[in-house]
């Protein structure tokens, strides 16, 4: 049995071999056939991994929009704001199931059950939304599934062996059942993408016919930093699922669609590319031709093609792809929420859309020393001067103004704001909301807010209040570099209860306009968890308002809240008064500080603060 066990171990790494390859590995390895028989039974099952062939989610809040570019899936069983995510896989050559699992990678912000619901094929990634998804029909199969990532399986043996002998296709829906935000990864994630795990008897008699290869690969510098490339489409004897796209040699990404962008590059700089088409069975084709591109040298932007209308940037957001770049001409263009293509109806200028990891969607002044301004007409209208439900955006070089909430982020995850200057707003100048997690706001100024509802006039706000029926875990978010320049009537950051990991460092408070109503008296009012305020400045300018530079402080019990934050290394001016650099309520537990600077002297920490 010696032979046996070493090619039992090379089957084990080369798992997807077919049958009859395993029958010359197994020669290969000495093994008798007879003896290999007796071991692996005489069906000779294989086993193979599929990668999805389509997956996106549904938001009912967002009906019209569709996520199928979006590096995660996100569900939620919330009326009125659920979240469904579908999952396709091609079954092509596969039959006599014996064994099928579903698996998604993943976690949930509390415990809940992930289920899978049998529905049709009648959808793709680039076209589902609310409106449109397919019904849901009986389940397949569920698992418990709670706050640690990782591999979740559920058996779909019974579904996907029916379909394999039907259609061959298998479409799926995910929900999860009691109301917790739950993220998976989709199949655009650079890791850990769904598959579906199958024990078959038919594995190797099915498509091995690869793919023509891509033609007509063009490639063109967008810019010093970004390439535009397209190709004409592959054929298959079945159906081409996807490319992949190689940047000198090396693999860079795979995309659905015949075109990309790639951005983040270096200005004057030459990149090759090639292209290989794939099909659902996992055949290859050749590369393509290999193209090159160089990248502009960067200095003066060009404002030549940007846009100039107010329609014009409306629709190019609503309709943005990833790797898009839109350059918007000097100007002042006046938003209407009739126009804006929001589904809830307040973003001025709206978009649903998600860039990728690699691909993020850029909006951004075309000449950042002369940046154009988005605006309202109201500061008490319900508009949002900017509303994202997207991920992977990077809003630069802009001023945004005059509406009710300048920058709201819903449910957007990996967004980043920068070189920003948002005022005249009639409640809070920048939100977090909705679940929306590692998101950047740096380099900003935001001053002048809460000229509708000073209550409710924060400079930045991360997550939600609990009585609220937003999703309240928020993670990872970041406020950096950023000037609260003053007339904000709230507290320049509010750090809602379920917000996890938040990270404020070199801001600079002026505390001129807090006003004490909603009990607005710090710089920073923190009740989530595992927080980090570090490096920055604070000055209360005479205004008796502000009794503490930061509080800690808990609110309710539904979510984690008040729990180990941290302070250090700030630097605060509070005009000598009594109050405290930071004060913790008895409530909060694990609040530490240090080197952190009074300039004047007086109180540093309260009792509950650990030094």
């Amino acid at each position: 049995m010696g032979n046996l066990r070493r090619c039992e171990s090379r089957w084990l790494v080369h798992r997807q071999l077919t049958l009859a390859g395993m029958a010359v590995a197994l020669v290969a390895c000495g093994v008798d056939t007879k003896e290999a028989e007796e071991r692996f039974g005489a069906a000779r099952q294989a086993l193979v991994t599929l990668s999805a062939s389509d997956d996106s989610y549904a938001h009912e809040s967002n009906p019209s929009s569709n996520y199928g570019a979006a590096t995660s899936l996100y569900l939620k069983t919330d009326a009125g704001a659920a979240r469904y995510a579908y999952l396709k896989f091609n079954l092509s050559g596969v039959s006599g199931v014996t064994s099928a699992r579903l698996k998604v990678y993943g976690s949930a912000s509390s415990t809940t059950t992930l289920s899978a619901y049998q529905t049709t094929d009648s959808w793709t990634e680039l076209a589902l939304n609310w409106t449109n998804k397919p019904a849901v029909g009986g389940v397949v199969g569920s698992v418990p599934i709670g706050t640690t990532a990782k591999y979740n399986e559920i058996d779909v043996t019974s579904y996907v062996s029916t379909e394999a002998s039907g259609d061959g296709t298998v479409s799926f829906v995910l929900q999860e059942s009691v109301g917790k935000y739950t993220t998976l990864n989709s199949s655009e994630n650079a890791s850990n993408p769904p598959q579906l795990e199958i024990t078959a008897s038919g594995t190797g008699g099915g498509d091995t016919q690869a793919p023509t290869a891509p033609a007509n690969v063009t490639a063109s510098a967008a810019s010093s930093s970004q390439i535009n490339l397209s190709w004409s489409a592959a054929t298959d004897n079945v159906g081409v699922t996807g490319y992949d796209l190689y940047r000198d040699g090396t693999f860079l990404k795979s995309v659905s669609g015949t075109s990309t962008s790639d951005s983040g590059l270096a200005a004057a700089t030459t990149y090759s590319y090639s292209v290989r088409a794939r099909d659902a069975a996992g055949n290859v084709s050749s590369p393509s031709n290999t193209v090159s591109a160089t990248t502009s040298s960067g200095g003066t932007a060009s404002c030549s093609n940007a846009l100039s209308t107010t329609a014009a940037i409306q629709s190019a957001m609503q309709n943005a792809a990833p790797g898009a770049t839109l350059l918007i001409a000097p100007g002042t263009y006046t938003g209407s929420k009739s126009t804006g293509g929001d589904p809830g109806g307040q973003g001025l200028f709206y978009s649903g859309k998600s860039g990728t990891a690699s691909s993020p969607i850029v909006l951004k002044s075309c000449d950042p020393s002369n940046p154009a301004t988005l605006r309202g007409s109201a500061v008490n209208d319900g508009s949002y001067g900017i509303h994202l439900t997207g991920d992977y955006w990077q809003i630069r070089d802009l001023i945004i103004t005059q509406a009710q909430k300048g920058i709201m982020i819903d449910n957007g995850n990996h967004n980043v704001l920068s070189n920003l200057e948002v005022h005249l707003i009639g409640d809070e100048g920048v939100h977090f909301r909705d679940g929306s997690s590692y998101n950047t706001l740096e380099h900003s100024r935001i001053y002048d807010t809460g000229n509708y509802q000073a209550a409710y006039g924060e400079g930045a706000y991360v997550g939600s209040d609990a009585s609220a029926s937003y999703e309240h875990v928020v993670i990872g978010n970041v406020i950096r570099y950023t000037n609260f320049d003053g007339d904000i009537t709230a507290e320049h950051i509010d750090i809602k209860e379920g917000a996890d990991g938040t990270l404020v460092e070199y801001c600079t408070f002026n505390g001129t306009g807090i006003s004490g109503e909603n009990s607005a008296d710090s710089f920073v009012d923190v009740k989530g968890v595992n927080t980090v305020i570090r490096y920055n400045e604070g000055y209360r300018n005479g205004n008796a308002l502000v009794l503490d530079a930061f509080q800690v402080r808990t609110h309710g019990s539904g979510y984690a809240t008040g729990v180990n934050n941290s302070f250090s290394h700030n630097t605060v001016n509070l005009d000598g008064s009594a109050g405290y650099v930071v004060y913790a309520t008895s409530a909060a537990q694990g609040t530490t500080a240090s080197d952190d600077v009074r300039i004047g002297g007086g109180n540093l920490y309260n009792s509950n603060v650990n030094k």
